[in-house]
């Protein structure tokens, strides 16, 4: 029946695939279609799911030989200074320096055991090797054995979505390989395929020399910033700390371009501002023998771990500072020496930070193992990484540099006042106050005798269906300037629904399309200046996934429903919800309503047979915190929570006239290398209410948006989309450390349009 959902509507697209997506966010038209989820629908499988392992999986993994082994071929035996690299599609490339090859502890065959630069890719907890014996990776047709050869140094994807690598450039005139008289001569950059890891160049980097500057990499919203280590480790055949070159090795020194920008020349930190020439450098750090810091960004705060001294020192000093220049400061000093892998000839060295999270929020530190040259060769195990799980450090008191840019918004003054879902406008009945839009048409809805008093805005449902060709709604308060953006994008012949939460104005709301098409409007709340409801985002958790039994529930039938337990805050009147049809037999509609209520004649979204597709909303909890979920055909459910509405919060909601705030077809995004998000600066603002929409999508895939610089990858979603489509859902976008992230699963542009802000 029409009045229940949309029973009759045509099919609806969606991706039940992680794809990583480019993002995109703006004040034009937007296209506006709901989503799914996390991976190949909106949660992650088991194993090969791009989820990030913390320190004690990755010490697992590393600890047995043979990792990434494959149809008999040698896996993972040994190597050091590891580097991983997020990759745009939720894997990990992972390079090392002197990678050996073996399925067990004995390194001591022939010498093709080993590759000077080799590495693994990571997919979650699936591990594949890649390079071969003897064979480099990258340069090996430059590489004269152990007369000249290429180490990996830092890197990330690029303006151009490529992953730019910086590689060493090693000599030992002496062919004796790593030890006296190994130094590096020069910097290049090796330009490699995200999906196929296939090289595309290898060339010499705009600064080419041997300060290496892209020894370690970092990007904030602006510049990537390229620190240098001389490295010059094995200067003087000396058993001990005066080995180094003690005119360089103390120190660490720093550029930067713009941002994914690594084909440019770089200027550099002179000790007072940035200069062009290279000769001008200053150091921003200098200490002890040795100071190699790898660096990472986290919003708010510059963080570098540095294993002190090499293979003699005994401590990783963590280190923060405001601005990536300095001046640093010491938070944490790790002590390693009781650490190394055996009591007699052998040490640790080279730390590196890795550019993600784990699940308890915290950083993890990579550090290398080896022995003395008989000792590792008998045994492997000598000679694998160890990581370490430490917190991310506090932003500095008195630094500034690092904060986010405010938020330009006003203060909120409405709080939310949720009501039980009502159908207000059904253009498909006759006798409704809506009639069936025709291209370019404008209608008026009249709200006025509705509206109680002091109410802000409406928080809707708006639905198109029995749509003629693809195109968009809009709609805007009428006494108010019809916006540029859009609020839905209608599909021929699908069903396509959205959350908007439209600015009240005189009660009257205008809504123009650009296609034929018939729209529903259903009711779920207002913001008013008398509620004192406000939001409070929590950490984005799933708490239905019929799939896998997640809330005690499988895959439901037609016309069956499930109560949710949302394990909400006892002052908590109302949640904010992702929820997604997976895959359903038929084209149907999905209701949710709080539960002590009779289900009401509306529709949250309207699934299309084996389609994935969610929708954001906003619902009245009932008593004990639970809402309950209608399907009108069988299908799996996910539901995601993501933020809730408690009397006496104290944030409020402030509309605004449309605005994007992101497009990455026009703008290259800023970009955290944790799961190659984008950011979107939120300081000041509990939470933007937005579009965020998929765009000239690669592939299959979904989009997450969560604070990833304080919070590790949730397992949830937003959005779902399917390849070559653009599609649309409202989220919440709550930040923290100033920011908020778009993290996409496949390449995709990305629009963000602002609708308003919680402050």
């Amino acid at each position: 029946p029409l009045a229940h959902g949309l029973d009759t509507v045509g099919r609806m697209r969606a991706a039940p695939v992680r794809a990583r997506a480019r993002f995109v966010v703006g004040v034009l038209v937007v296209l506006a279609v709901a989503g799914v989820g996390a991976a190949p629908s909106p949660v992650a499988a088991a194993g090969c799911d791009g989820a990030r392992l913390d320190a004690a999986a990755l010490n697992q993994a590393f600890a047995g030989p043979g990792l990434g082994t494959s149809g008999g071929a040698a896996g993972f035996g040994g190597g050091d200074y590891p580097h991983a690299y997020p990759l745009p599609d939720g894997r990990v490339f992972w390079l090392f320096q002197d990678l050996f090859f073996s399925n067990d502890n004995d390194l001591r065959d022939t010498p093709d055991t080993a590759a000077h630069n080799a590495g693994l890719v990571q997919n979650g907890s699936c591990w594949t090797i890649l390079g071969g014996r003897g064979l480099d990776l990258v340069g090996d047709a430059l590489t004269d054995d152990s007369r000249r050869w290429f180490w990996p140094l830092d890197g990330e994807i690029g303006h151009d979505g490529d992953l730019w690598v910086f590689m060493a450039e090693m000599s030992n005139p002496a062919g004796t390989g790593a030890g006296p008289g190994a130094v590096p001569v020069g910097t290049w950059l090796a330009r490699i395929d995200p999906t196929t890891l296939e090289v595309r160049s290898f060339a010499r980097a705009p600064d080419a020399s041997a300060s290496l500057f892209g020894w370690s990499v970092v990007s904030d919203g602006r510049y990537s910033y390229l620190y240098g280590h001389c490295y010059r480790q094995y200067v003087n055949a000396v058993d001990g700390p005066g080995q180094f070159d003690a005119s360089c090795m103390p120190k660490t020194f720093l550029a930067r371009v713009p941002l994914g920008r690594f084909d440019q020349a770089p200027e550099y930190w002179n000790g007072s501002g940035w200069s062009a020439s290279a000769g001008a450098a200053a150091a921003v750090s200098t200490r002890s023998a040795a100071n190699p810091m790898s660096v990472q960004w986290f919003g708010d705060v510059f963080v570098s771990v540095t294993k002190i001294d090499d293979w003699w020192g005994t401590n990783i000093y963590i280190d923060r500072a405001a601005s990536p220049q300095g001046p640093w400061e010491t938070v944490r000093t790790l002590s390693v020496v009781a650490d190394r892998k055996c009591t007699s000839g052998c040490g640790n060295y080279g730390a590196f930070l890795l550019p993600w999270l784990d699940s308890s929020g915290r950083m993890t530190i990579a550090l290398s193992n080896g022995g003395e040259f008989p000792l590792w060769r008998a045994n492997a195990s000598l000679y694998r990484p160890t990581f370490y799980a430490v917190s991310v450090p506090a932003r500095s008191p008195s630094g500034t540099a690092a904060a986010a840019p405010a938020f330009p918004t006003a203060a909120g003054t409405a709080g939310f006042v949720p009501v039980d879902p009502v159908r207000l406008a059904d253009s498909r009945l006759p006798g409704d106050p809506l009639t069936r839009f025709v291209p370019g048409g404008v209608q008026t809805l009249d709200l006025r005798a509705s509206v109680p008093p002091g109410a802000t805005a409406v928080a809707l449902n708006l639905t198109a269906d029995r749509t003629d060709t693809e195109g968009w709604v809009r709609m805007w308060p009428c006494n108010g300037t019809e916006p540029a953006t859009s609020n839905l994008n209608p599909l021929a012949g699908i069903a396509v629904t959205n959350a908007a939460t439209i600015p009240i104005g005189d009660g009257r709301l205008c809504a123009r399309s650009a296609t034929a098409t018939d729209l529903l409007v259903d009711l779920n709340g207002w913001l008013t200046n008398g509620s004192a409801v406000g939001l409070v985002p929590v950490p984005s958790r799933r708490v239905v996934d019929t799939r896998t039994g997640v809330g005690g529930r499988l895959r439901l039938g037609a016309g069956e429903r499930m109560t949710v337990a949302v394990g909400a805050d006892p002052a908590a009147t109302a949640v904010a919800l992702n929820v997604t049809a997976v895959e359903p037999d038929a084209t149907g509609f999905v209701t949710v309503w709080p539960c002590q209520a009779s289900r009401p004649e509306v529709s949250s979204l309207n699934p299309q047979a084996g389609i994935t597709r969610p929708n954001l909303v906003n619902v009245r909890l009932a008593a004990g915190g639970t809402v309950c979920v209608y399907t009108s055909v069988a299908t799996d459910l996910v539901v995601d929570v993501f933020a809730e509405y408690r009397s006496g919060a104290s944030s409020r909601y402030a509309a605004w006239d449309p605005v994007r705030l992101l497009d990455t077809r026009i703008d290259p995004p800023p970009i955290h290398q944790s799961n190659v998000s984008f950011t979107l600066p939120v300081s000041g603002v509990t939470a933007v209410l937005a579009n965020v929409t998929a765009t000239v999508t690669s592939g299959a895939g979904f989009i997450t948006t969560y604070p990833c610089l304080s919070e590790p990858w949730p397992g949830t979603s937003n959005l779902n989309f399917r390849p070559a489509e653009t599609t649309a859902n409202a989220a919440l976008l709550a930040g923290t450390r100033g920011y908020s992230c778009i993290d996409p699963s496949t390449a995709t542009d990305v629009i963000v349009d602002g609708f308003g802000a919680w402050t």
